[in-house]
């Protein structure tokens, strides 16, 4: 629909010259304030700080006749920390990562839980390590970090080998999944149980063998589980942490211990407060239902909205109840990791062996039953470059 200029004196103004210079005019009024805008938020980049509105982890201060700014959210801000953790340990999927959000009562504005795609794009996102970027520039900005660069690599290194890192849910959870490779044909090996006909030893016994074995003509071998893992283990029994990493790895505990200890009352009063806050919207919920303001229907579903994140809270203060001594406990592993690396190996769970295997190994490749070279993961790499680790035999590849 056309837009007309009404003039008292003249009437219609739409067409002709007055027409034409209203128009101008106002496209004028409209690129000027535009550019403005365009160079405030330049600057505002070039002053550190990120022009784009905030991202989940950070609140806006600021205000009131001074540019706004950012800082991390007293309790969102620890679970994205600890969301890009558990993404790191390669032990969990975005769906799962969805469901744990919920349950942290990290949600979307209108009150859902974050979509697949959300959480990608926090994982992918720079700025929580303290980058900030503006139409293709990019530095460091003021704000302060939610997590550390190594840990933003190390996800996004995950998400590159996505399949190789995450561990699947099966029947039978094999502990070389993902790791063990074929020496022919550079496909990785799958396991499987086969009948045990032996009548001394009834069951099943299981096998790894590479996926093309029988349908292309791989001439790989089928190898014992037991026997392959066993290979492996030895590989552990080459490797030792020089006693600068180690006492670096103590160093860092020690700091760790100490800074959850500076940050436990503030984590605990951001719970507080946000349970304080449901429960005052529950309050009011319930006059509004005594007063006739709201329809049992919706009081109902709101009620339960609010009731379920409040239980939510008080299983999270529960749970960070508990951090304390599972952070001891940790550290405790991570000590024995660092002091022997072949006896925490052989005293892992399955679970934990496969932390292990992915922080050293990218790849097992298997020839004629036997393991023909052991390929090293990045990290790995800069380790032994620099001395942090010591292989008391040659075995592992470049």
């Amino acid at each position: 629909m056309a837009i007309k200029l009404l003039s008292v004196c003249e009437g219609d103004v739409s067409d002709g010259l007055v027409g034409n210079i209203f128009a101008s005019v106002a496209e004028w009024e409209s690129d000027v304030n535009g550019q403005r805008t365009r160079d405030a938020l330049m600057q505002k980049f070039r002053e550190g700080w990120q022009p784009s509105p905030l991202y989940i982890g950070y609140r806006s201060v600021g205000g009131e006749g001074e540019r706004k700014t950012c800082e991390p959210d007293i309790y969102i801000a620890p679970v994205i920390k600890q969301l890009f953790e558990l993404y790191a340990t390669g032990n969990y999927s975005i769906l799962d990562l969805q469901e744990w959000l919920k349950d942290k009562n990290v949600l979307s504005r209108n009150g859902t839980s974050l979509g697949h795609s959300v959480i990608c794009n926090i994982l992918n996102n720079p700025f929580y390590y303290g980058l900030i970027r503006w139409h293709g520039e990019s530095k460091i900005g003021k704000h302060k970090p939610i997590i550390d660069k190594a840990l933003f690599d190390t996800c996004q290194y995950v998400l590159a080998k996505h399949r190789s890192f995450l561990i699947r849910k099966r029947t039978h959870d094999y502990l070389l999944r993902g790791f063990a490779y074929c020496y022919h044909c550079d496909q990785r090996y799958t396991a499987e149980p086969h009948p045990n006909h032996s009548i001394n030893k009834p069951g099943f016994v299981h096998y790894y063998h590479c996926q093309k074995r029988g349908k292309n003509g791989c001439p790989a071998k089928y190898i014992e589980m037991s026997e392959l893992e066993q290979m492996v283990e030895k590989e552990f029994k080459k490797l030792q942490f020089s006693d600068s990493f180690i006492e670096t790895v103590i160093t860092k505990a020690k700091e760790i211990i100490a800074e959850n200890r500076r940050t436990s009352s503030s984590v605990v009063q951001g719970i507080i407060n946000q349970k304080s806050g449901l429960e005052t919207r529950r309050n009011t919920l319930e006059d509004a239902l005594l007063d006739g303001t709201i329809d049992r229907e919706t009081f109902k579903r709101r009620h339960n909205e609010l009731q379920e994140q409040i239980l939510n809270l008080d299983n999270q203060m529960l749970e960070f109840d508990n951090k304390g001594k599972i952070d001891i406990d940790l550290i405790e592993e991570v000590l024995a990791f660092a002091r022997n690396i072949h006896q925490a190996y052989i005293e892992a769970p399955t679970f934990l062996k496969r932390h292990y295997l992915r922080f050293f190994f990218e790849k097992i490749v298997v020839k004629d039953k036997k393991i023909h070279k052991v390929v090293p993961t990045p990290i790995f790499k800069i380790l032994k470059n620099r001395y942090e680790i010591i292989i008391r035999q040659p075995g592992l590849r470049d």
